[in-house]
């Protein structure tokens, strides 16, 4: 109980001055509105967070994995309730769809259901971009403190041992300065770029959380900054790959560790992707002056980052359809690097799964053969693998659900497909990338109470891979 306190105290806490700075924004903007929600609901939860710390003060209790799991989970069903009365009141939203935009915000979804983002209040937009940031900040703490120790869904052990409590502060600590340093320089290199200070400002907490969400309505090329296209692709790629990689080439010790194996795969794949987006950009425009190959090159890097990041920014409008949406469904599965803010499965665990399949295909063919599990230089047990495989099966199991779901309220059923999996995976854009008419697909503005809260659930359940939501119910979890 008082570690639970503690952990709503934290967020409400944290929150709070995301709302104070977007009441700020409201304020010179003339927004007496949003002056007021975003106040008096930042005092409200500080006034609790200061209640929850003081009333106990220099009391200690052992965070255990059950309980680490179920704080955890009730830490994500609880931030997009907090973070969704903006939205309902300073919008006109019904509660369901405010929840949803919440919830696509802080699970750096960036999903949206507004049709027109310069009828907005800017508060409004403000507030979107620290969601994301803050979602994900949030989910780089729910791997290192949470699901990494405990090495759920066969995420790398990050063992604790000692003083568990000095050993959790110090990765916390760590992992918050990388992760605001990271954004700072996106945001610097930005307004280099020729980006106004809001939007370079919004655009930074998007790209470094993966989020997708845009400041405007458009896509990146509207801004006409080629720079600050770079930019934002290299950052996206820098977001996708493991915060633990980004601290060992800061302290230059790269050593063994999987992490260099798995950001140096998915470098490679968005290498490839861009390239093979630079050529189909090329050919499809039939000639160099109407797009040259430069900017093919550009916006190729861009698209590819977006999808193997799974943030969902468009370079251009509809760009990502000129290769075939099931490569892009492929792409958006693999997802990017596991100690990262990205969805989908993961590199790593993908690494494995293909590991360990050959390796039993070898033992098929030569049974008396000795076999040794390893990635590389990586080490794997059965324990970690049976992890791997069930969150695997979760994985689809809920994409399926949500699936099944969005497809008996009405959407087609590759509308379905599509539309579940760019949640699961945490990248709603890709949905409402054009792959189809909109006459065919509806806008997530469009759907009904119940399918938008079987969204909103699934979008949690990407962050917490699925398997974190299981783990902190099942008992038999942590009889093991």
């Amino acid at each position: 109980m008082l570690v639970g306190l503690r952990a709503l105290a934290a967020i409400s806490f944290t929150m709070a001055w995301a709302m104070v700075l977007c009441a700020v924004i409201g304020l010179g903007q003339g927004d007496d509105a949003a002056v007021s929600l975003f106040t008096g609901q930042a005092a409200i939860l500080i006034f609790f967070a200061a209640a929850v710390r003081l009333a106990f003060s220099g009391r200690r209790a052992p965070l255990t994995r059950l309980l680490s799991f179920r704080v955890l989970i009730a830490a994500w069903i609880l931030a997009p309730l907090l973070a969704t009365p903006p939205f309902l009141f300073l919008t006109d939203l019904p509660p369901h769809l405010a929840l949803f935009e919440a919830t696509s915000a802080i699970t750096t979804t960036g999903a949206t259901v507004f049709a027109n983002l310069d009828t907005l209040p800017l508060a409004i937009i403000g507030w979107r971009a620290w969601l994301q940031w803050l979602g994900g900040l949030a989910t780089l703490m729910s791997i290192i403190v949470v699901l990494a120790p405990a090495g759920a869904g066969g995420t790398p052990l990050l063992r604790l041992g000692g003083d568990t409590q000095q050993i959790l502060e110090t990765r916390v600590r760590g992992v918050l300065g990388a992760y605001i340093a990271v954004t700072l320089a996106c945001f610097a290199l930005l307004l280099v770029a020729d980006i106004d200070a809001f939007d370079a400002f919004a655009l930074a907490l998007s790209t470094v959380s993966t989020g997708g969400m845009m400041p405007r309505a458009g896509t990146l090329t509207d801004y006409g900054a080629p720079l600050a296209e770079w930019v934002i692709g290299f950052f996206m790629l820098i977001g996708a790959s493991s915060i633990m990689w980004h601290r060992l080439v800061a302290t230059g010790r790269l050593g063994r560790s999987v992490t260099v194996m798995e950001s140096g795969a998915l470098l490679c794949l968005a290498v490839v992707l861009g390239f093979a987006y630079a050529i189909a950009f090329a050919v499809a425009a039939g000639s160099g002056a109407v797009l040259g190959p430069a900017t093919a090159l550009r916006e190729g890097f861009v698209t590819a980052a977006s999808l193997v990041s799974t943030t969902g920014f468009e370079a251009r409008n509809a760009g990502a359809t000129v290769l075939p949406l099931s490569l892009a469904l492929v792409v958006l599965l693999i997802g990017g690097g596991m100690f990262s803010t990205a969805g989908g499965i993961k590199l790593y665990r993908i690494a494995l799964m293909v590991r360990h399949s050959l390796k039993e295909l070898e033992h098929i063919i030569y049974p008396h053969a000795v076999h040794t599990d390893h990635l590389g230089r990586f080490a794997y047990d059965t324990d970690g693998m049976r992890a791997i495989w069930t969150a695997f099966v979760l994985f689809f199991g809920v994409w399926a659900l949500c699936g099944v779901i969005l497809a008996s309220s009405g959407f087609s059923p590759e509308a379905a497909l599509v539309a579940s999996l760019s949640v699961l995976v945490n990248a709603g854009p890709v949905y409402s990338f054009g792959w189809a008419g909109p006459q065919t697909w509806p806008g997530f503005a469009e759907v009904s109470a119940w399918p938008s809260l079987a969204l909103s659930f699934t979008m949690v359940a990407g962050r917490l891979e699925v398997i974190g939501l299981v783990a902190g119910f099942s008992v038999l979890f942590f009889r093991r």
